[in-house]
Parts: C-alpha cells; structure tokens; sequence
C-alpha cells in the first residue's frame, strides 16, 4: 500500500480501478478512499459463504469504498 500509495501520488489518476477479491483489489482500493480519488470495482456485489472468509471480506469492504460498482449478474446488482 505504501508503494502503490506513492505511484498515485506522482501519476495523479482520475480513478483507480480495481478488479475481483485479492488482497491487492482492497489495498488498492483503501489507498484511493484515503487519497480521495475514486474508486471503480469491477465484479462487485458477488456474494459467497462463509462470509468470514479472506476473499468475502475484501469484496465487501472494496464494495463499501467504491464510487462506481461494476457488477457481472443482475444478482449481484441486487446485493
């Protein structure tokens, strides 16, 4: 986070996009939000069980920061 932190600041993007589950996809992700710069989630609102698994947990708090929502079923929109 610190060095992805540090490529924002110098690029100075409009919007940052993430994709899926990954560690990666919420690191991203919390960089933006503190930096205030939007965030895009790409396959947002999917949905699994347990819902204290790691990939759970990242899809819904990068879902909670996010500015715009792509979501990939109609399902999913609903969640």
């Amino acid at each position: 986070m610190i060095e992805f932190e540090k490529v924002v600041l110098k690029e100075k993007p409009d919007v940052i996009l993430v994709f899926g589950n990954i560690n990666t996809t919420l690191a991203g992700a919390i960089v933006a939000a503190k930096l205030k710069i939007p965030v895009a989630h790409v396959e947002a609102g999917i949905r699994q069980n347990p819902k204290d698994m790691p990939e759970e947990i990242n899809r819904v708090l990068t879902d909670h920061v996010s500015n715009y929502l792509f979501c990939p079923s109609y399902l999913a929109v609903k969640n």
